[in-house]
């Protein structure tokens, strides 16, 4: 987790440590990290994050060290291509290639949403520019033709909220990190199953709310891993959450007065994924209550339900699991099949594609 790992090298930098951040800033095929994963370096001999899964952190680190003894503070950027085992070369197991950059810790822009270009090579090597997009703020030290072209980018990296690198003349890489906030799952029911999904949608990193009118129900204490608990009904608690498109709901309740204008608000708020729980018969009996009280055929079409991926769960840890993984395929644009069963790359990313 990025925030994670960050938090960490500011608390090095905090107590005195010199302290290297590593960025993936380009993937092609299979890639074990995406772009934009940090690994983090303290003078002290401590690492945070991941850019490889442990193929070449143990390369970085020795490179950060060089880092530390030279005193550089311009970044590098570092290629990995395919490891040889016979020749105990450096590399990626996986078959794909990573490029990384590598440079002295600096505070980042507290940013909620937006992005940052990144320009490495070319006489404006080092420099960066901010876009804050809950201010339309822009600020950094980049000028001329490279600024425009990372204005440009910066836009697309805030629409998509993709990050991707570019290769301009001159060798520059100009690199756009994409900055917004951390998904979010809203859960309407405060059962046993909406628990556990709050408790591991918080290893992932994620945010999570719970919604419940029911008050005996939606109480802390059988919520506590929940980030935000709303005891209120969803026309009051989707304005208090400001639920969005990006938002992914699970709707759990089994009670229809609850259930039924929970989905249907969120689908009228554009919500893209909606998410149900409940037999096949219980989605035929809800699906067509909606249709009679107004929602279209496009949009109980786009809800999943029953929720969640056919794994075989039964208990609350279990159709959480499912439902995680479900959440997850539908994001990537994945499937959800084994792996075993596809033949496409393991780590698809826009970048690798193109």
């Amino acid at each position: 987790m990025n925030d994670e790992t960050l938090q960490t090298a500011a608390a090095w930098a905090a107590r005195g440590d010199q302290v290297a951040l590593a960025t993936v800033v380009r993937t092609y095929r299979s890639a074990p990290r995406p772009i934009g994963s940090v690994f983090a370096v303290s003078s002290s001999g401590e690492m945070a994050g991941s850019v490889s899964g442990g193929c070449v952190e143990g390369d970085i680190y020795s490179a950060a060290h060089e880092l530390f003894a030279g005193g550089e503070d311009a970044p590098r950027l570092m290629h990995y291509g395919i490891s040889d085992d016979l020749a105990l070369q450096v590399g990626l197991a996986c078959g794909g290639e990573l490029w990384v950059s590598l440079e002295p810790y600096r505070p980042r822009p507290a940013l909620r949403r937006g992005a940052i270009a990144h320009v490495f090579g070319g006489d404006q090597n080092g420099r960066v520019l901010c876009f804050d997009a809950d201010t339309d703020g822009l600020t950094g030290d980049l000028t001329g033709t490279l600024r425009t072209v990372a204005e440009e980018a910066i836009a697309e990296a805030v629409a998509t909220e993709a990050s991707s690198a570019t290769d301009l003349e001159d060798g520059v890489t100009l690199f756009v990190e994409s900055i917004h906030p951390a998904p979010r799952v809203v859960v309407v029911g405060a059962v046993d199953t909406a628990e556990a999904l709050c408790r591991m949608a918080g290893t992932l990193g994620w945010r999570t709310a719970v919604v419940d009118p029911r008050t005996k129900f939606g109480t802390k204490e059988r919520m506590p891993s929940t980030d935000v608990l709303l005891t209120s009904w969803p026309d009051k608690a989707y304005p208090e959450l400001e639920l969005e498109a990006a938002d992914h709901l699970v709707v759990l309740t089994h009670d229809q007065k609850i259930d039924d204008p929970a989905i249907s608000l969120a689908l009228n708020l554009g919500v893209g994924y909606v998410g149900a729980l409940g037999s096949r018969r219980t989605q035929e009996k809800r699906n067509q209550r909606l249709l009679e009280s107004g929602n279209t055929e496009e949009q109980i079409g786009r809800i999943h339900g029953p929720v969640g991926l056919d794994i075989g769960a039964h208990s609350p840890a279990e159709t959480a699991v499912a439902i995680l993984a479900e959440i997850i395929a539908y994001r990537s644009g994945r499937s959800g099949q084994r792996l075993k069963d596809t033949t496409g790359r393991i780590h698809p990313t826009a970048e690798a594609d193109a």
